[in-house]
């Protein structure tokens, strides 16, 4: 009997052994699942209105200097090795000149913008077009331009050269369009100088560069001094592509839909319903509580990290405010529009972040009002708020806005510890009923500081609701 004793003992044991082994793969299984659902959920983007490019912004804040950068970011890290090279530089160069002159900087600090436009001109292919805006001393600040043609399905830059044929005849026939253009302009004819374009249509070494292309025209952009007097600025000449349909290679007469007479049509404007009054509060107030609070998100939008945001907020049953940038709404108008389906207040954070108070009146209102039409042609709503960029503020500026700024009581410097426990000690410290927290969705480490700081305020019993809600309370 022993026998069947120890066999029955061996098998009762090895059944107890394969119920541990078998729980625990289990266990694993599930916490890979999750895992694996974690990563999905983080992993989740929300893609360009241009495919296979996106748009990086860096806002930097010192007593010294300024700078607000904004440059694309493309699917394939060929084109961006080039872009990069120009944008380091041109931020290197600038900060050498801040080092030099620091001393006098202390009470009007020097300010750097790097800003681009994109056009699409043909399948795949870009124009990104570069305005550096440098002021370190001195009455006059710096500006130039830049352009990349870009290739995103071959992953290369295009010459400009190999788009137009480049002959005598040819080079005559863009001085006449051009000298036309200049003389008929009204901004441009007083400060024209006519044998300067001479010189820079007859230069062998003019390769055209600055010659940029979108789906309806060649545009001709000039560096200031160039062929005008320095009042005149940076001057752009917009040519139409029938005008410039011969001087285009069959190849990319082919490729941007310029054979046969057949010219691209000027896109046709979306026009949004204005029934509502701008200055209406958001829909769905919010009922007082004891103690509320106002987070709010500048710079953005961004791809994932705001997306990440909105799933937090959706957790907490918390609303935010937003102030966006107006170029980067240009980039994502689906996730502006989901942040508004959401039920947050949409906010103007001016175009590309420059400081208004160094702008004149009409450079403030294209700043806002540029920004206000992103955001309602991808909302359908207007902008129920305003936040300057660095706060900054003068008379001109308050005069020259439709709505009140509004600024914060806690400045989290998020985008310099890039620390969330940082940003949250310093929530904890200083956060009363009414306060207005400043973080930027555009850094990734502020995404984990949001998750902190809704659990830590949501059990100290604060209500999460947009600045419009916070100043009726």
């Amino acid at each position: 009997m022993r026998p069947i004793k120890l066999t029955i003992s061996i098998l009762m044991i090895l059944g107890v052994v394969g119920i541990v082994l078998m729980s625990n793969f289990l266990s694993k299984g599930e916490a890979e699942e999750s895992l694996n659902n974690n990563e999905e959920s983080s992993n989740e983007m929300e893609r360009s209105a241009y495919p296979n490019v996106d748009i990086i912004t860096e806002i930097t804040e010192e007593k010294t200097h300024n700078m607000a950068i904004h440059y694309p970011e493309f699917t394939e890290p060929t084109l961006n090795e080039e872009i990069t090279e120009y944008v380091t530089a041109s931020e290197k160069e600038f900060l050498s000149e801040v080092s030099r002159n620091k001393e006098i900087l202390m009470d009007l600090p020097a300010s750097l913008h790097i800003l681009f436009d994109i056009h699409q001109f043909a399948e795949d292919t870009y124009s990104i077009v570069f305005n550096e805006e440098r002021f370190v001393s001195g009455a006059n600040g710096l500006q130039s331009s830049r352009v990349f043609l870009a290739n995103t399905n071959n992953d290369e830059f295009l010459q400009q050269a190999e788009i137009l044929i480049d002959n005598e005849q040819n080079r005559n026939e863009i001085y006449q369009l051009l000298l036309n253009e200049f003389e008929q302009s009204a901004e441009y004819n007083l400060y024209f100088f006519k044998d300067q374009l001479e010189e820079w249509i007859e230069d062998e070494n003019n390769a055209f560069s600055n010659m940029f292309l979108t789906d309806e025209s060649a545009v001709f952009k000039f560096d200031k001094y160039v062929v005008t007097a320095g009042a005149a600025g940076s001057p752009e000449i917009s040519i139409p592509l029938e005008k410039m349909r011969d001087l285009i290679t069959d190849e990319w007469k082919k490729r941007m839909g310029l054979e046969d007479d057949q010219v691209p049509a000027s896109p046709e404007q979306p026009t949004l319903s204005d029934g509502s009054d701008p200055d209406d509060s958001p829909e769905g107030t919010a009922p007082l509580s004891a103690k509320q609070v106002a987070l709010t998100f500048d710079d953005g939008p961004h791809p994932t990290n705001t997306i990440e945001i909105l799933q937090l907020l959706d957790t907490y049953d918390a609303k935010a405010t937003f102030f966006m940038l107006g170029n980067r709404v240009e980039f994502y108008p689906e996730l502006t529009k989901k942040i508004a389906e959401k039920g947050h207040e949409l906010g103007n954070h001016t175009w590309s972040h420059k400081s208004l108070p160094a702008l004149g009146r009409e450079e403030i209102v294209k700043e806002i009002e540029t920004t206000n039409e992103a955001i309602r042609k991808a909302t359908g709503e207007r902008p129920t708020a305003f936040r300057p960029p660095y706060g900054a503020l003068n008379d001109q500026v308050r005069d020259a806005i439709d709505m009140d700024p509004t600024l914060w009581t806690i400045d989290t410097l998020d985008w310099k510890s890039h620390d969330p426990h940082q940003v949250l000690s310093i929530v904890e410290e200083n956060v009363t009923d009414g306060s207005v927290i400043l973080m930027h969705d555009i850094h990734e480490s502020t995404v984990a500081a949001v998750e902190l700081i809704l659990k830590s305020l949501d059990e100290e019993g604060y209500e999460f609701v947009t600045v419009s809600e916070l100043n009726t309370k």
